[in-house]
């Protein structure tokens, strides 16, 4: 009797799957990293100026950056890899360790907290993302390029593919510019995207690199020519899914970016597999149901999660000059200094860090708010001077009033609380 275990879904020995699941292990926690360090050059560039969401590229010369995308680069091979050992129904779900990783990270480096109910929803999307994949139906993996090939000039998967195409194209040319910076589902979506098309073709190009390595050289699959446009689709597509997570990712807290890219990429990426291998049916009626329950608590997760940041975001400001009254902190203290106060907060004191989201809508209430108060400190001006009967009189009615406007301008200026937001 042959004793020798193997995975009997894949016919891999046990070696290939833990190799999988060490790289995938390894490349969340790269992953992870980079996303805190790349968001914390996307803030020091902000602070200069510089808006990625409207198109900026000053982030090209920051450090944090490049540390970031070093450590990026490193995580996605390792991801490449894993791919390439095992099947993504294994190597999808460790995906909840970069979650963890960025989340712990960014309250050291970036200042960002969540609250209990923040929390809350950040666990339910971990759970409810690994109950959808644990019971997903298992992909056939390919060995070779032309099994995969063929897999895709499938009509179902044709169909498929040129119905995320149609979506990418409305959400570009008519989303992106209307509703990109008041929700982050608009860039997170074209991001997931990108990286469902990338999970395909890494597992193409990957598990071709193996069957290329052991069966060297009777079953080189770089003879085949549709192993390098592949292979250029793969990187065209990281360099997509990047952009648009690099967007989201200067337009709203990481807190609240990661974990919904996280859940809406895994969703994405099972259905694409799913049309790709053509077993989207469920295994059983249990598998089903398990599914079900996992799209429910997903669900319930990025609500309390989205919810937690929009009701429990207080904002500290310093308005900046007299004369302008949309300009919010940054580049201007309200001493001249050049030492803008720009802080976030959730509760009392729980800081979080500034996005253009955040002060766009601090923009809009503070100049509201400022406009207001002018107007009625020119009107009791005007009130007051008109019954002014002596010049010596007047000026220290003046230079009293024009302390106390100072004086009341800066406590506006120092308290500034955002309206709520419309759910």
């Amino acid at each position: 009797m042959n004793t020798t275990s193997v995975d009997l879904a894949k016919g891999q020995p046990p070696w290939q799957t833990a190799v999988g699941v060490s790289l995938a292990l390894a490349s969340n926690a790269f992953i992870g990293a980079s996303v805190v360090l790349r968001k914390r050059g996307l803030l020091d560039i902000l602070k200069q100026g510089h808006d990625v969401a409207a198109g900026s590229t000053a982030y090209l010369r920051n450090m944090y950056w490049w540390i970031g995308m070093l450590l990026l680069a490193v995580g996605e091979l390792s991801n490449f890899g894993a791919y390439a050992f095992s099947p993504a129904i294994l190597v999808t779900p460790l995906g909840t360790l970069s979650v963890v990783v960025s989340s712990v990270l960014s309250n050291y480096f970036l200042r960002e907290k969540l609250t209990f109910l923040g929390k809350t929803g950040c666990a339910l999307c971990i759970l409810g993302v690994i109950m959808i994949v644990t019971h997903a139906p298992t992909a056939q993996t390919t060995d070779t390029i032309p099994q995969f090939i063929d897999n895709v000039i499938q009509p179902v998967f044709i169909t498929f593919s040129v119905i995320v195409a149609g979506i990418l194209t409305g959400l570009i040319y008519y989303a992106e510019s209307r509703y990109a910076l008041q929700t982050p589902f608009v860039y997170i979506t074209m991001s997931s995207c990108g990286g469902a098309f990338l999970v395909l073709s890494a597992q193409g190009v990957g598990s071709s690199i193996v069957t290329s390595v052991r069966d060297f050289p009777s079953n080189n699959q770089f003879l085949y020519w549709t192993m390098y446009p592949l292979i250029g689709f793969m990187a065209l597509t990281i360099v997509f899914q990047i952009h648009y997570l690099n967007k989201a990712m200067a337009a709203f807290p990481t807190a609240i970016v990661y974990p919904i890219h996280y859940v809406c990429f895994t969703g994405v990426t099972i259905i694409a597999t799913a049309f790709l291998f053509r077993e989207f049916p469920v295994s059983s009626v249990d598998a089903g149901a398990s599914i079900f329950e996992g799209f429910l608590v997903l669900l319930a997760g990025v609500v309390l999660l989205y919810r937690s940041h929009l009701d429990e975001r207080k904002v500290s400001v310093d308005i900046i000059d007299d004369d302008r009254d949309d300009v919010v902190g940054g580049g201007v203290g309200t001493d001249g200094s050049g030492d803008g106060d720009e802080e976030l907060y959730l509760d009392e004191n729980k800081q979080l860090s500034l996005t253009r989201y955040d002060v766009t809508e601090v923009r809009k209430t503070s100049a509201e708010e400022l406009g207001q108060h002018r107007r009625g400190s020119r009107n009791s001006r005007s009130a007051q001077q008109a019954s002014i009967t002596s010049r010596k009189r007047g000026s220290a009615k003046g230079k009293k009033m024009e302390a106390s406007d100072v004086s009341e301008v800066n406590s506006l200026s120092a308290e500034v609380v955002p309206p709520k937001y419309n759910e």
